[in-house]
């Protein structure tokens, strides 16, 4: 197997344990607004996804109308809340045996750039991308259309097909996927035969990544 001229990672609930976060205030404000939702069942369907592609699919199912900033509050809560996400452990070292080996590595999240930003101070991981990209506000599709992984492999001049993502939710392995790129996903909320049949590699572990980076 080639070894990456480009490792890409995805960021919530690859590096800072935060998908839990984000869909509980999710949960806290439509419920303020009226709107009850299961918490395991949110968490299952929407991993992954970008906070305005939530709220619009809830809305459509459910006859619910949130009021205008709904996804500007829901935000809000989560980037004040940053705090309360668990740093994922074991991914410095994988970050820092990449930089060894002299292999780029990005980012690239459904999540804004500040929301980005925050979740990198928390985790103490600033500086460790060459580049930061934004499937919210970067792209006209965040994930899981492939824009966002199209995008970054093209800003950073290299070919799909030379590019190994890590990701976490159906959302990002099928745009990973969709774009043509080789996809290591970890089995955390999503199980690994279904990571498998995505057309990606399951890993339990970050001590599992550096020898399936390749």
């Amino acid at each position: 197997m080639a070894a990456p001229r480009l490792v890409i990672f995805d960021c919530d609930g690859v590096l800072v344990d935060s998908e839990p976060l984000a869909n509980r205030k999710l949960i806290e404000h439509a419920a303020a607004f009226g709107l009850q939702l299961d918490p395991d069942a949110t968490l299952r369907e929407f991993n992954g996804a970008a906070l305005r592609h939530r709220v619009s699919t809830l809305a459509a199912r459910h006859g619910w109308t949130p009021p205008p900033d709904f996804v500007a509050q829901v935000d809000a809560a989560i980037d004040a809340s940053v705090g309360e996400a668990a740093v994922i452990p074991g991914v410095a070292a994988v970050l820092d045996g990449l930089v060894r080996g002299s292999v780029p590595v990005c980012l690239a999240s459904n999540s804004r750039h500040a929301e980005i930003q925050l979740r990198l101070e928390h985790a103490g991981l600033v500086g460790r991308f060459a580049r930061c990209f934004s499937g919210a506000e970067d792209v006209p599709r965040p994930k899981p259309a492939p824009d966002i992984y199209l995008h970054a492999a093209k800003t950073m001049g290299v070919a799909p097909a030379d590019c190994v993502v890590i990701e976490d939710s159906e959302n990002g392995i099928r745009a990973a996927i969709a774009a043509g790129m080789r996809v290591l996903g970890f089995a955390r909320f999503t199980p690994a035969g279904r990571i498998r049949a995505l057309g990606a590699t399951p890993f339990a572990g970050m001590a599992e990544l550096p020898a399936l980076i390749g």
